[in-house]
C-alpha cells in the first residue's frame, strides 16, 4: 500500500465514533489544558475556524473593520473574517488594525506584535510548559484535527481570563455542533455534505458532548505525540531550509525542504501536498516566499517511510541545517 501524507495528521472517522460514549464536560478539556499551558486561557471551540470568530467578534470588529491576512491565506480563514469584518493583504505590522498572523506550520517567524494580533497556530503542536502567546497577541488559535488528529475541535487561548469568560458566552450562545459533527464526518466521502459543513461551521459554538470524548481521549496522548514529533523532526531536519531556525517547545507538522523533485513524482512516493508556498520573515521585517516541499513529521508517519524520503532528498537536495 503507498503512503499518502498531506500537511497534517488524517482524522479517523472510527476514532470519532469509539470515544462519543465518555461524554466529558466542556470544563473538564479546559482545565486539563490549562493545567498543561497555564500562561493562557482555553476556550474549547467546534474548530479553528469557530475560534477565529469567536476572537474576532470579542475583538470588537465589525463590517467596516479591515483585519489583515497573511499571503496564501486558505478559504476558511478568509471565509471566518469576511462574515464579520473585511480581509486585507494591504495592511502591515506596523498597522495599529488588528492582523491574523499565521505561524505556518509551527514556525514562529514574527515577534513584538500588536497586543490586538490573532496568533494563528492551529498546526503548532507545544510541548506542555510551553509560554502562550509567542509573538505577544492577545489570542492564539489551535486546530485539533491539525495538532492531534481528531474529527473536531479548536481551541481559543486568551491572554486574559475576562475576555475569556466573555468569549466563552459568545460560544455558549452558539449552541452546540452536534449536528455540524455529523456532517464533518459524512464529508469525509462526500465533497457536497463537506459544502454544506463549511458554509456554517465558522459561526458555531462549542463542541457537543458526543465530540468531547474523542479530544480528551488525544488530549491523554498529547506526551506520546510529542516524543514521536521530536524524533521525527530530528530526522528530517538536516533537510530543512537553510536558515530556518530549528523549533524547540513548538513543533511544527512539516520541515519545509527545497527540492528539485518532479511533483508528480512526489506524488508518487506518498507526498500529497506537492510543493507549497512558504513565507520567510526576514530581520529587518521584509518578506519573501519560497516554494518548498513540506516534509511530513506529524504522527502516523511511518518512520521507514520517513528514513527513504530522508535518503531520497538528501541526494537531490542541497542541505540546509545539517
Amino acid at each position: 500500500m503507498i503512503n499518502n501524507y498531506f500537511l497534517w495528521p488524517e482524522s479517523k472517522i472510527a476514532s470519532g465514533l469509539a470515544s462519543c460514549w465518555k461524554l466529558t464536560p466542556t470544563e473538564r478539556v479546559e482545565n486539563k489544558l490549562f493545567e498543561m499551558f497555564p500562561s493562557g486561557y482555553p476556550v474549547l471551540c467546534s474548530s479553528g475556524r469557530s475560534a477565529l470568530y469567536l476572537a474576532l467578534s470579542a475583538s470588537g470588529t465589525s463590517r467596516q473593520s479591515f483585519v489583515g491576512v497573511f499571503p496564501y491565506a486558505s478559504h476558511c480563514v478568509l471565509d471566518s473574517i469576511s462574515r464579520i469584518a473585511t480581509p486585507s493583504t494591504g495592511i502591515t505590522a506596523n498597522s495599529a488594525a488588528l492582523r491574523v498572523v499565521y505561524h505556518q506550520w509551527g514556525y514562529i517567524q514574527e515577534h513584538s506584535l500588536a497586543s490586538n494580533t490573532i496568533e494563528d497556530c492551529v498546526d503548532t503542536l507545544c510541548i506542555p510548559g510551553t509560554d502562550l502567546f509567542p509573538g505577544g497577541g492577545d489570542f492564539e488559535i489551535w486546530s485539533l484535527p491539525k495538532i492531534l488528529g481528531t474529527t473536531s475541535g479548536g481551541i481559543l487561548w486568551c491572554k486574559n481570563p475576562e475576555k475569556a469568560l466573555q468569549v466563552k458566552k459568545l460560544r455558549d450562545n452558539r449552541g452546540s455542533s452536534f449536528f455540524q459533527w455529523i456532517l464533518r464526518l459524512l464529508s469525509k466521502n462526500s465533497s457536497l455534505v463537506y459544502n454544506y459543513w463549511q458554509g456554517t461551521e465558522s459561526v458555531t459554538g462549542r463542541p457537543s458532548l458526543l465530540q468531547t470524548g474523542e479530544i480528551m481521549s488525544a488530549i491523554s496522548q498529547w506526551n506520546n505525540i510529542v516524543q514521536d514529533r521530536k524524533k521525527k523532526l530530528d530526522l528530517a531536519w538536516p533537510l530543512a531550509l537553510k536558515g530556518l531556525k530549528k523549533p524547540v517547545h513548538r513543533l511544527p507538522t512539516v520541515v519545509p525542504v527545497e527540492s528539485q523533485i518532479e511533483e508528480t513524482t512526489l506524488h508518487k512516493l506518498g507526498v500529497s501536498s506537492g510543493y507549497r508556498m512558504f513565507e520567510i520573515v526576514n530581520e529587518d521585517g521584509s518578506r519573501r516566499m519560497i516554494k518548498v516541499l513540506p516534509l511530513p513529521v506529524f504522527q502516523g508517519v511511518d518512520t521507514n517511510w520517513l528514513m527513504g524520503m530522508h535518503n531520497i532528498l538528501l541526494s537531490k537536495t542541497n542541505p540546509g541545517n545539517a
